[in-house]
Protein backbone atom coordinates (compact mmCIF):
# COMPACT_ATOMS: atom_id res chain seq x y z
CA UNK A 1 0.00 0.00 0.00
CA UNK A 2 0.72 4.04 -0.16
CA UNK A 3 0.89 5.79 2.59
CA UNK A 4 2.36 9.37 1.59
CA UNK A 5 3.00 11.12 -2.03
CA UNK A 6 5.04 13.65 -2.93
CA UNK A 7 4.91 15.04 -6.76
CA UNK A 8 6.37 18.15 -7.95
CA UNK A 9 6.33 19.18 -11.68
CA UNK A 10 4.62 16.31 -12.95
CA UNK A 11 1.95 16.60 -16.42
CA UNK A 12 -0.27 19.85 -15.20
CA UNK A 13 0.69 19.54 -11.48
CA UNK A 14 3.04 22.37 -10.29
CA UNK A 15 2.92 20.63 -6.86
CA UNK A 16 0.80 18.01 -4.80
CA UNK A 17 1.37 16.36 -1.74
CA UNK A 18 -0.92 13.45 -0.08
CA UNK A 19 -1.96 10.94 2.56
CA UNK A 20 -3.60 7.86 1.66
CA UNK A 21 -5.38 5.20 4.52
CA UNK A 22 -5.23 1.37 4.03
CA UNK A 23 -9.25 1.73 2.38
CA UNK A 24 -10.75 3.16 -0.14
CA UNK A 25 -8.95 6.66 -1.71
CA UNK A 26 -11.29 8.40 -4.02
CA UNK A 27 -9.27 11.34 -6.14
CA UNK A 28 -12.13 13.38 -7.18
CA UNK A 29 -12.12 16.87 -9.26
CA UNK A 30 -13.14 18.02 -12.78
CA UNK A 31 -12.09 16.25 -15.80
CA UNK A 32 -8.48 17.53 -16.64
CA UNK A 33 -7.54 18.61 -13.10
CA UNK A 34 -4.83 15.82 -12.81
CA UNK A 35 -6.70 12.81 -11.57
CA UNK A 36 -5.03 10.57 -13.60
CA UNK A 37 -1.69 11.75 -13.25
CA UNK A 38 -1.68 10.28 -9.66
CA UNK A 39 -2.37 6.99 -10.23
CA UNK A 40 0.12 7.23 -12.76
CA UNK A 41 2.44 8.51 -10.44
CA UNK A 42 1.84 6.03 -8.00
CA UNK A 43 1.95 3.73 -10.48
CA UNK A 44 5.54 4.72 -11.88
CA UNK A 45 6.63 4.40 -8.37
CA UNK A 46 5.26 1.07 -7.42
CA UNK A 47 5.72 -0.81 -10.73
CA UNK A 48 8.82 1.28 -12.41
CA UNK A 49 6.77 2.61 -15.64
CA UNK A 50 4.03 4.81 -16.70
CA UNK A 51 1.19 3.02 -17.72
CA UNK A 52 0.57 6.22 -20.28
CA UNK A 53 4.01 6.97 -21.05
CA UNK A 54 6.86 5.63 -23.44
CA UNK A 55 9.57 8.19 -21.70
CA UNK A 56 9.15 9.34 -18.13
CA UNK A 57 10.63 13.01 -19.97
CA UNK A 58 6.72 13.10 -20.80
CA UNK A 59 5.85 13.73 -17.83
CA UNK A 60 7.46 16.69 -16.58
CA UNK A 61 5.26 19.66 -16.69
CA UNK A 62 5.69 22.12 -19.66
CA UNK A 63 8.43 24.88 -19.45
CA UNK A 64 9.66 23.55 -16.41
CA UNK A 65 13.24 21.06 -16.06
CA UNK A 66 12.11 18.73 -14.36
CA UNK A 67 9.73 16.72 -12.31
CA UNK A 68 10.37 15.14 -8.91
CA UNK A 69 8.34 11.91 -7.23
CA UNK A 70 8.29 10.86 -3.77
CA UNK A 71 6.07 7.75 -1.99
CA UNK A 72 6.33 6.22 1.03
CA UNK A 73 5.19 2.65 0.57
CA UNK A 74 4.68 -0.57 2.73
CA UNK A 75 3.81 -4.63 1.87
CA UNK A 76 4.35 -7.62 3.65
CA UNK A 77 5.75 -6.04 6.76
CA UNK A 78 8.46 -4.36 4.69
CA UNK A 79 8.37 -0.60 4.09
CA UNK A 80 10.25 1.50 0.92
CA UNK A 81 10.89 5.50 1.06
CA UNK A 82 10.79 6.22 -2.83
CA UNK A 83 12.32 9.03 -4.89
CA UNK A 84 12.20 9.54 -8.56
CA UNK A 85 13.77 12.89 -10.41
CA UNK A 86 13.68 12.93 -13.92
CA UNK A 87 14.97 15.81 -16.14
CA UNK A 88 15.08 16.05 -20.06
CA UNK A 89 18.03 13.99 -20.92
CA UNK A 90 18.94 11.89 -16.88
CA UNK A 91 16.67 10.22 -14.59
CA UNK A 92 17.29 9.06 -11.23
CA UNK A 93 15.56 6.62 -8.73
CA UNK A 94 16.42 6.27 -5.35
CA UNK A 95 15.25 3.68 -2.54
CA UNK A 96 15.88 3.51 0.86
CA UNK A 97 18.05 6.07 0.27
CA UNK A 98 20.38 3.49 -2.46
CA UNK A 99 20.51 4.64 -5.72
CA UNK A 100 19.18 2.52 -8.34
CA UNK A 101 20.00 1.70 -11.75
CA UNK A 102 16.45 2.77 -13.09
CA UNK A 103 12.91 3.14 -11.78
CA UNK A 104 12.61 -0.25 -13.24
CA UNK A 105 14.36 -1.47 -10.03
CA UNK A 106 11.04 -0.84 -8.10
CA UNK A 107 8.61 -3.64 -9.35
CA UNK A 108 8.40 -6.33 -7.82
CA UNK A 109 8.14 -5.48 -4.17
CA UNK A 110 4.86 -3.16 -3.95
CA UNK A 111 2.82 -3.95 -6.91
CA UNK A 112 -0.47 -1.81 -8.32
CA UNK A 113 -3.19 -2.72 -10.84
CA UNK A 114 -4.43 -0.09 -12.93
CA UNK A 115 -7.56 -0.38 -14.44
CA UNK A 116 -9.05 2.16 -16.55
CA UNK A 117 -11.16 2.42 -19.78
CA UNK A 118 -8.78 2.20 -22.34
CA UNK A 119 -8.05 -1.12 -20.94
CA UNK A 120 -10.89 -2.15 -23.80
CA UNK A 121 -7.54 -2.57 -26.20
CA UNK A 122 -6.53 -5.35 -24.41
CA UNK A 123 -9.33 -6.88 -26.39
CA UNK A 124 -9.47 -4.35 -29.78
CA UNK A 125 -6.27 -3.69 -29.73
CA UNK A 126 -2.74 -5.51 -31.21
CA UNK A 127 -1.53 -8.60 -30.01
CA UNK A 128 1.54 -6.44 -28.77
CA UNK A 129 -0.67 -5.10 -25.88
CA UNK A 130 -1.79 -8.63 -24.72
CA UNK A 131 1.69 -9.61 -24.40
CA UNK A 132 2.48 -6.76 -22.25
CA UNK A 133 -0.46 -7.76 -20.17
CA UNK A 134 0.83 -11.49 -19.97
CA UNK A 135 4.26 -10.78 -19.25
CA UNK A 136 3.57 -8.20 -16.64
CA UNK A 137 1.65 -10.71 -14.63
CA UNK A 138 4.52 -13.01 -15.59
CA UNK A 139 7.06 -11.10 -13.89
CA UNK A 140 4.61 -10.95 -10.92
CA UNK A 141 5.09 -14.59 -10.46
CA UNK A 142 9.14 -14.67 -10.71
CA UNK A 143 12.50 -12.62 -10.77
CA UNK A 144 13.34 -15.33 -13.24
CA UNK A 145 11.13 -14.19 -15.77
CA UNK A 146 12.00 -10.75 -15.49
CA UNK A 147 15.33 -11.84 -16.28
CA UNK A 148 14.02 -14.06 -18.74
CA UNK A 149 12.13 -11.49 -20.49
CA UNK A 150 15.11 -9.10 -20.19
CA UNK A 151 17.50 -11.18 -22.15
CA UNK A 152 15.00 -12.23 -24.88
CA UNK A 153 14.63 -8.45 -25.54
CA UNK A 154 18.02 -7.66 -25.71
CA UNK A 155 18.83 -10.56 -28.09
CA UNK A 156 16.16 -9.95 -30.14
CA UNK A 157 17.18 -6.18 -30.84
CA UNK A 158 20.65 -7.46 -31.63
CA UNK A 159 19.48 -10.50 -33.90
CA UNK A 160 17.32 -7.92 -35.44
CA UNK A 161 20.22 -4.90 -35.90
CA UNK A 162 22.14 -8.12 -37.61
CA UNK A 163 19.24 -8.72 -40.00
CA UNK A 164 18.32 -5.55 -40.97
CA UNK A 165 22.26 -4.47 -41.43
CA UNK A 166 22.71 -8.09 -43.82
CA UNK A 167 19.59 -6.85 -45.90
CA UNK A 168 20.81 -3.36 -46.51
CA UNK A 169 24.80 -4.40 -47.44
CA UNK A 170 24.21 -8.14 -47.70
CA UNK A 171 26.91 -8.41 -44.84
CA UNK A 172 26.91 -7.74 -40.81
CA UNK A 173 29.02 -7.22 -38.53
CA UNK A 174 30.06 -10.40 -37.01
CA UNK A 175 29.17 -12.75 -39.92
CA UNK A 176 26.89 -15.96 -40.05
CA UNK A 177 29.17 -17.33 -36.83
CA UNK A 178 27.56 -13.81 -35.04
CA UNK A 179 24.26 -14.75 -36.53
CA UNK A 180 23.98 -18.07 -35.04
CA UNK A 181 24.88 -17.74 -32.25
CA UNK A 182 22.76 -14.55 -31.30
CA UNK A 183 19.94 -17.70 -32.78
CA UNK A 184 21.32 -20.13 -30.49
CA UNK A 185 20.44 -17.78 -27.39
CA UNK A 186 17.07 -16.81 -28.83
CA UNK A 187 16.06 -19.95 -28.74
CA UNK A 188 17.30 -20.67 -25.05
CA UNK A 189 15.58 -17.92 -23.77
CA UNK A 190 12.44 -18.38 -26.15
CA UNK A 191 11.93 -22.17 -25.11
CA UNK A 192 12.15 -20.86 -21.15
CA UNK A 193 9.75 -17.32 -22.01
CA UNK A 194 7.06 -20.26 -23.65
CA UNK A 195 7.59 -22.57 -20.97
CA UNK A 196 6.47 -19.77 -18.55
CA UNK A 197 3.82 -18.53 -20.61
CA UNK A 198 2.08 -21.44 -21.43
CA UNK A 199 1.95 -22.28 -18.16
CA UNK A 200 0.72 -18.78 -16.54
CA UNK A 201 -2.35 -18.95 -19.70
CA UNK A 202 -3.11 -22.43 -18.89
CA UNK A 203 -3.59 -21.46 -15.09
CA UNK A 204 -5.33 -17.86 -15.30
CA UNK A 205 -7.29 -18.89 -18.89
CA UNK A 206 -10.52 -20.25 -16.29
CA UNK A 207 -9.56 -16.99 -13.47
CA UNK A 208 -10.39 -15.03 -16.54
CA UNK A 209 -13.39 -16.47 -17.48
CA UNK A 210 -14.88 -17.23 -14.33
CA UNK A 211 -14.61 -13.12 -13.25
CA UNK A 212 -15.99 -12.89 -16.54
CA UNK A 213 -18.98 -14.87 -16.18
CA UNK A 214 -19.46 -13.03 -12.78
CA UNK A 215 -19.31 -9.51 -14.47
CA UNK A 216 -22.02 -10.81 -17.82
CA UNK A 217 -23.95 -12.31 -14.42
CA UNK A 218 -23.52 -15.66 -16.07
CA UNK A 219 -25.67 -14.32 -19.59
CA UNK A 220 -22.61 -15.48 -22.23
CA UNK A 221 -19.02 -17.35 -22.12
CA UNK A 222 -16.26 -16.56 -23.37
CA UNK A 223 -12.66 -18.62 -23.79
CA UNK A 224 -9.16 -17.99 -23.69
CA UNK A 225 -6.21 -19.77 -25.07
CA UNK A 226 -2.89 -18.72 -25.86
CA UNK A 227 -1.51 -18.65 -29.63
CA UNK A 228 2.23 -18.92 -30.60
CA UNK A 229 3.76 -18.40 -33.66
CA UNK A 230 5.65 -21.83 -34.01
CA UNK A 231 3.24 -24.13 -32.11
CA UNK A 232 2.30 -26.07 -35.00
CA UNK A 233 5.59 -26.78 -36.23
CA UNK A 234 5.35 -29.09 -33.25
CA UNK A 235 5.61 -32.78 -33.53
CA UNK A 236 4.22 -33.83 -30.88
CA UNK A 237 1.11 -31.95 -31.31
CA UNK A 238 -1.54 -33.75 -33.58
CA UNK A 239 -3.87 -31.87 -35.76
CA UNK A 240 -3.86 -28.65 -33.28
CA UNK A 241 -7.45 -27.11 -33.84
CA UNK A 242 -7.49 -23.53 -35.17
CA UNK A 243 -10.96 -23.30 -33.06
CA UNK A 244 -10.75 -21.26 -29.97
CA UNK A 245 -11.80 -23.78 -27.62
CA UNK A 246 -8.43 -24.29 -26.19
CA UNK A 247 -7.89 -27.48 -27.15
CA UNK A 248 -4.64 -26.38 -28.86
CA UNK A 249 -3.10 -24.77 -25.58
CA UNK A 250 -4.42 -28.09 -23.57
CA UNK A 251 -2.19 -30.11 -26.03
CA UNK A 252 0.93 -27.70 -25.10
CA UNK A 253 0.73 -27.37 -21.45
CA UNK A 254 2.70 -30.58 -21.13
CA UNK A 255 5.66 -29.84 -23.09
CA UNK A 256 8.98 -29.36 -21.48
CA UNK A 257 11.48 -26.83 -22.64
CA UNK A 258 13.63 -29.09 -24.72
CA UNK A 259 10.45 -29.77 -26.82
CA UNK A 260 9.82 -25.66 -27.10
CA UNK A 261 13.38 -25.42 -27.84
CA UNK A 262 13.24 -28.39 -30.61
CA UNK A 263 10.78 -26.83 -32.18
CA UNK A 264 11.70 -23.09 -32.31
CA UNK A 265 15.11 -24.00 -33.62
CA UNK A 266 13.94 -25.58 -36.70
CA UNK A 267 11.48 -22.81 -37.09
CA UNK A 268 14.69 -20.42 -37.48
CA UNK A 269 16.45 -22.48 -39.71
CA UNK A 270 13.74 -22.75 -42.37
CA UNK A 271 12.75 -19.20 -42.24
CA UNK A 272 16.71 -18.14 -42.37
CA UNK A 273 16.32 -16.98 -45.83
CA UNK A 274 12.84 -14.85 -45.30
CA UNK A 275 14.33 -13.32 -42.60
CA UNK A 276 17.92 -12.08 -44.04
CA UNK A 277 15.48 -11.09 -46.67
CA UNK A 278 12.85 -9.64 -45.01
CA UNK A 279 15.22 -8.08 -42.29
CA UNK A 280 13.63 -9.27 -39.26
CA UNK A 281 13.32 -12.19 -36.96
CA UNK A 282 9.62 -13.49 -38.14
CA UNK A 283 8.94 -16.08 -35.10
CA UNK A 284 9.06 -16.05 -31.57
CA UNK A 285 7.47 -15.33 -27.90
CA UNK A 286 7.07 -11.35 -29.78
CA UNK A 287 4.91 -12.39 -32.28
CA UNK A 288 2.90 -14.40 -30.17
CA UNK A 289 -1.04 -13.31 -29.17
CA UNK A 290 -3.85 -14.87 -26.33
CA UNK A 291 -7.74 -15.09 -27.92
CA UNK A 292 -10.01 -14.11 -26.19
CA UNK A 293 -13.64 -15.71 -27.94
CA UNK A 294 -17.14 -15.21 -27.52
CA UNK A 295 -19.36 -17.86 -28.98
CA UNK A 296 -16.48 -19.21 -31.10
CA UNK A 297 -15.51 -15.93 -32.45
CA UNK A 298 -13.03 -12.95 -31.16
CA UNK A 299 -13.71 -10.73 -28.79
CA UNK A 300 -11.48 -7.93 -30.81
CA UNK A 301 -13.98 -7.95 -33.84
CA UNK A 302 -17.32 -9.98 -32.25
CA UNK A 303 -17.40 -8.65 -28.66
CA UNK A 304 -19.58 -5.58 -28.00
CA UNK A 305 -18.39 -2.61 -25.93
CA UNK A 306 -19.91 -3.83 -22.78
CA UNK A 307 -18.63 -7.63 -23.30
CA UNK A 308 -15.17 -6.26 -24.10
CA UNK A 309 -15.03 -4.12 -21.40
CA UNK A 310 -16.16 -7.19 -18.89
CA UNK A 311 -13.46 -9.45 -20.10
CA UNK A 312 -10.70 -6.46 -19.90
CA UNK A 313 -11.72 -5.65 -16.47
CA UNK A 314 -11.95 -9.85 -15.64
CA UNK A 315 -8.20 -9.86 -16.89
CA UNK A 316 -7.38 -7.38 -14.67
CA UNK A 317 -8.84 -9.09 -11.65
CA UNK A 318 -6.59 -12.48 -12.56
CA UNK A 319 -3.74 -10.29 -12.66
CA UNK A 320 -4.85 -8.87 -8.92
CA UNK A 321 -5.22 -12.59 -7.86
CA UNK A 322 -1.28 -13.16 -9.28
CA UNK A 323 0.10 -10.44 -7.48
CA UNK A 324 -1.57 -11.29 -4.14
CA UNK A 325 -0.30 -14.89 -4.34
CA UNK A 326 3.42 -14.44 -5.07
CA UNK A 327 4.29 -10.67 -3.93
CA UNK A 328 1.33 -9.27 -1.52
CA UNK A 329 -1.92 -7.23 -1.97
CA UNK A 330 -1.16 -5.11 -5.06
CA UNK A 331 -2.63 -1.43 -4.63
CA UNK A 332 -5.88 -1.35 -7.28
CA UNK A 333 -5.36 1.95 -9.21
CA UNK A 334 -9.20 2.76 -10.82
CA UNK A 335 -9.38 5.45 -13.27
CA UNK A 336 -12.89 6.40 -13.66
CA UNK A 337 -13.73 2.73 -14.69
CA UNK A 338 -17.68 2.67 -13.54
CA UNK A 339 -18.42 5.38 -16.06
CA UNK A 340 -19.09 3.23 -19.28
CA UNK A 341 -20.64 0.46 -17.42
CA UNK A 342 -24.21 -0.53 -17.04
CA UNK A 343 -25.91 -0.90 -13.20
CA UNK A 344 -25.50 -4.37 -13.18
CA UNK A 345 -21.63 -4.44 -13.63
CA UNK A 346 -20.93 -1.46 -11.85
CA UNK A 347 -22.30 -3.41 -8.95
CA UNK A 348 -20.33 -6.36 -10.13
CA UNK A 349 -17.10 -4.90 -9.81
CA UNK A 350 -17.60 -2.94 -6.65
CA UNK A 351 -18.20 -6.15 -5.14
CA UNK A 352 -15.29 -8.07 -6.83
CA UNK A 353 -13.24 -4.46 -5.07
CA UNK A 354 -14.56 -4.93 -1.59
CA UNK A 355 -13.72 -9.04 -2.02
CA UNK A 356 -10.51 -8.10 -2.83
CA UNK A 357 -9.51 -6.02 0.23
CA UNK A 358 -6.73 -4.15 -1.88
CA UNK A 359 -6.19 -0.49 -0.93
CA UNK A 360 -7.97 1.52 -3.53
CA UNK A 361 -7.07 4.47 -5.37
CA UNK A 362 -9.83 5.85 -7.49
CA UNK A 363 -10.55 8.99 -9.49
CA UNK A 364 -13.42 10.14 -10.18
CA UNK A 365 -14.91 13.57 -11.38
CA UNK A 366 -18.18 12.27 -9.50
CA UNK A 367 -17.71 10.67 -6.11
CA UNK A 368 -21.03 10.82 -5.05
CA UNK A 369 -21.66 8.45 -8.00
CA UNK A 370 -19.22 5.42 -6.92
CA UNK A 371 -21.10 2.77 -6.12
CA UNK A 372 -18.95 2.01 -2.25
CA UNK A 373 -18.21 4.73 0.43
CA UNK A 374 -15.08 6.55 0.80
CA UNK A 375 -12.64 6.09 3.49
CA UNK A 376 -10.63 9.20 2.31
CA UNK A 377 -11.95 12.08 0.15
CA UNK A 378 -9.29 14.69 -2.00
CA UNK A 379 -10.85 16.89 -4.06
CA UNK A 380 -8.75 18.29 -6.87
CA UNK A 381 -9.29 21.99 -8.58
CA UNK A 382 -8.47 22.25 -12.06
CA UNK A 383 -5.85 24.50 -12.56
Amino acid sequence: MISSLFIQNVRSFEQFEREFVPGINVVGGPNGCGKTSVLESIHLLSQGFSFRAKELAELIRWNTPELIMRGEFESLGKSWNRGVCVGKRKSQARENGEDLRSVAGFFGKCPSVIMQPSDIELLRGAPEVRRRWLDEILCFRSAANVATLRQYKRVLQQRNQWLRQFKQEGAAVGGDDLFHVLTDQLVELGARLWAARVSLSSDISPVITGYYRKLSGGVDEITCAYRSSIFKSLDVVDEMSDAADGSAEASMVGLDEAQFREAFGRKLSEMEKVEKTLGMTMAGPHRDDLDLCISGYAMRSAGSQGQCRSAALSMRFAAVDIASENLGKPILLLDDIFAELDLSRRDAVASLIREKQCQVVIATPEPAELPFQADSLMMIAKT
